[in-house]
């Protein structure tokens, strides 16, 4: 039970790939709201003008 507890824990392989697939999808996450909101931006300028 004590080495499943290593492979599983944070500090193990498993715990650490869950972790950078999270943090990868959390900064590909923000990185989309960016670019929604400036494209949000774009769009309310183009309206201004007309």
């Amino acid at each position: 039970m004590d080495n499943l507890w290593l492979v599983l824990f944070w500090s193990g392989p498993i715990g650490v790939g869950i972790f950078l697939a999270l943090l990868g999808t959390f900064i590909w996450l923000l990185a989309k709201a960016g670019e929604i909101n400036r494209r949000t931006k774009l769009m309310e300028q183009e309206k201004k003008k007309e």
